[in-house]
């Protein structure tokens, strides 16, 4: 989840540019968010929200971690409550708006259409006022324009009203990638990763982080739609460029499994399982798949097993998983 007319001169111009290439104003708390060190993130926030309720990014850094796919419903529940404290406590604090409208959507997700229903007015509501308090900042601008594309039209969802949302951005770049996305999502993943691919890597770590999530976003969609020669060509650059992105290793694996040689992306997969964020990914289930075509079997089943208990992913990948390993004996 997650205009103003463009500062042009001198240190305002400077002041504005380091304020929207970081999601948190404190340097120590933004290098730990970058180096994902969520554990230590989350042991700061609430040592400081126990002496200070309303400690502004605090309240954001204990709500991203909340938002992390590793988060539980319990801290989701609890960041939302702070964050609503903390909003009336300080109005005017962006970070505080920001973070209640960003967890509420997570939690709506997480809990389907109907409780999505109940809650979207407050998602949109809190993503409005960060985004009115701080246009600058672009992780509300990105969460506003992510709102109005993926919320269903009843509930306040509008293409246009996400184009004209991502034509404010601060910088050309920024508003590139936001139009980009909704582009993505206009079901147009070639011509989206065109975009992205255009957008050179720099001084804004936020933007740099939507470009390569969506541009992988894009890479699926592309494999899915029987197009593995596109995808390849972004996961490998993606590779190239960032050694260790579990996310791109693993669509290079899906590529080479999807062509028929499960050996190599069985080492791909592998590679995956060892790099940051590979916990919020179907590991266990593709690895199972993989051992099964080359006949493995107890390893398959050892790995459909793991990803069974652990009880997480789409529930299409579970179910198969289960069939699986009734099959498998």
């Amino acid at each position: 989840m997650r205009g103003m007319k463009r500062i042009v001169i001198g240190a305002a111009c400077l002041a504005a540019s380091l304020a929207q290439a970081q999601v948190f104003s404190e340097p120590a708390l933004e290098a730990l968010y970058r180096a994902e060190k969520h554990v230590e993130l989350d042991r700061i926030a609430q040592q400081r929200l126990a002496t200070q309720a309303d400690d502004r990014q605090a309240v954001l850094a204990a709500a991203l971690v909340a938002q992390h796919p590793a988060g539980t419903s319990a801290q989701r529940q609890a960041a939302i409550q702070r964050a609503q404290a903390c909003v009336e406590l300080q109005p005017k604090a962006h970070e505080c708006h920001y973070a209640l409208g960003s967890t509420l959507g997570v939690q709506a997700m997480t809990e389907g259409l109907m409780k999505m229903a109940g809650s979207i007015g407050r998602v949109r509501s809190g993503l409005a006022e960060a985004l009115a308090l701080a246009p600058q900042w672009y992780p509300a601008r990105s969460a506003m324009v992510s709102f109005y594309v993926l919320a269903p039209g009843l509930l306040g969802g509008s293409r246009d009203k996400a184009l004209d949302t991502a034509q404010g951005a601060a910088t050309p770049d920024q508003a590139r990638a936001l139009q980009a996305f909704v582009l993505m999502n206009d079901d147009k993943p070639d011509a989206a990763l065109q975009a992205f691919e255009a957008i050179k890597p720099g001084a804004d770590p936020t933007l740099d982080d939507d470009v390569r999530q969506w541009a992988h976003n894009a890479g699926f969609m592309l494999l899915n739609a029987g197009q593995p020669a596109r995808a390849r060509s972004w996961f490998e650059r993606a590779v190239r460029d960032r050694p260790a992105d579990a996310i791109a290793l693993y669509g290079l694996g899906r590529v080479q499994a999807d062509s028929g040689a499960h050996a190599d992306a069985l080492g791909w997969y592998e590679r995956a399982a060892r790099g940051p964020g590979a916990d919020a990914l179907p590991l266990d289930y593709r690895i199972g798949i993989t051992q099964q075509a080359l006949g493995q079997l107890a390893a398959a089943r050892a790995a459909f097993t793991r990803f069974v208990n652990a009880g997480k992913g789409p529930k299409k990948a579970l179910d198969d998983a289960r069939r699986r390993l009734q099959s498998l004996g």
